[in-house]
């Protein structure tokens, strides 16, 4: 599935394509040698996007409930039997604006989910700051915030998700890079530690598994010291830069780390990001939103299929229990890379993107890029 015509690459991405498709080709090879084909029972899923709370008050809409059920609709269409869904903290505090309205929908998507025989993964790590993609009020919120505070809200919040919206899953830490540049808090591997430790402390967890993880691109000593010192049902990992080290021996460093603790091992989040290594020492991985913007263009979709063919065969290899791809809308649909489009900032050509996604989505039957006519084949399998 590797390559495309060179001549569909735009000239300023060549040597990034050609960065990224020797990275999966590496990985390709190493998969052939080392993977017999025997399949574990992964449950593959997809990012809610539709139910996202970095989306803010906008998601409280009736409008966007029915934004929510098309988006099941098609999801089971794909084949796809499982739903990560952010639930971003401090949305659920008492404090924070309309949280009773947000715990009331989240409980309302839950009920849903089971109707429907999804199972799903809750995260609710820290919201991000206003951006193109976030709309969530949390600077007032974060502006006092102190790392004793966070530690007694998350460990509240986990109990009213764990009572009231009941996942199968409760990923209540990753990326603590990101959380340290959401929340303006020191997430040493020490705090980062202890935060998980208070949560975990005694916490009534009714048979939902809770977790907690970290990016490839970040420190492993994160990985080693939730593993090592709490007490963590599982360890979820997310993969987004395959640069460096970060797509393969950094997952079978992660899967080594949880087995040798005895932990479930979990991909909360993957796509294949669009960036050079010297692109990866600006702002952190989830806080880029001009490096997601990449995306969008339809040249990438050649190696957007292999990434998801990789990362299904990794699954089955490292023995992951739930996988879970994050931009949804590429199953459904890409723009073109044109002189109209090529220097549009990310909000608009994030809004482009979901517009192309919606319109072959509302046929009947969807209409599926050619990344979502594999996946559905692979989820077939």
């Amino acid at each position: 599935m590797l390559g495309a015509q060179p001549a569909l690459i735009p000239p300023e991405y060549a040597d990034l394509y050609a960065l990224l498709e020797s990275k999966l080709q590496g990985a390709e090879r190493y998969l052939s040698a080392h993977w017999d084909g025997t399949k574990y029972p992964v449950i593959f899923g997809t990012e809610l996007l539709a139910a996202n709370s970095n989306q803010g008050e906008r998601v409280l809409s009736e409008q966007a409930w029915q934004s929510i059920l098309f988006n099941l609709d098609r999801i089971e269409f794909l084949g796809v039997r499982a739903v990560k869904v952010a639930v971003k903290y401090p949305i659920l505090m008492p404090a924070f604006p309309r949280s009773a309205e947000y715990l009331a929908l989240y409980k309302r998507l839950s009920d849903e989910l089971r109707r429907r025989n999804l199972k799903f993964l809750v995260q609710m790590t820290p919201g991000f700051k206003p951006s193109p993609l976030s709309a969530l009020p949390v600077e007032p919120y974060y502006a006092t915030l102190t790392l004793e505070r966070y530690k007694r809200e998350k460990r509240q919040m986990a109990e009213i998700i764990i009572k009231e919206i009941r996942p199968h899953y409760l990923t209540v830490e990753n990326e603590p890079k990101t959380a340290q540049e959401n929340t303006g808090l020191p997430f040493t591997v020490q705090n980062f530690t202890e935060i998980v430790q208070y949560i975990l402390n005694g916490l009534d967890r009714a048979g939902v598994f809770v977790g907690a993880g970290a990016g490839t691109w970040d420190n492993l000593t994160y990985i080693e010291s939730l593993a090592e010192k709490t007490s963590v049902d599982y360890i979820d990992m997310h993969i987004y830069p395959i640069n460096f080290d970060f797509l393969l021996d950094r997952t079978l460093q992660i899967a080594e780390i949880a087995r040798r603790y005895g932990k479930r091992l979990v991909l909360g989040e993957a796509w294949l990001y669009k960036a050079r290594d010297a692109e990866l020492f600006g702002p952190p991985v989830a806080a880029a939103p001009g490096l997601y913007a990449r995306d969008v263009f339809s040249f990438w979709e050649p190696l957007d299929v292999t990434f998801v063919e990789t990362i299904w065969k990794l699954s089955h290899f490292l023995k992951i229990e739930f996988a879970s791809f994050f931009w949804m809308r590429y199953f459904f649909g890409y723009i073109e890379y044109n002189e109209r489009t090529k220097d549009l900032p990310p909000s608009e050509l994030f809004r482009l993107a979901n517009l192309e996604a919606a319109k072959n989505m509302l046929q009947n039957p969807p209409k599926l890029t050619r990344t979502g006519l594999v996946f559905q084949k692979l989820l077939q399998q």
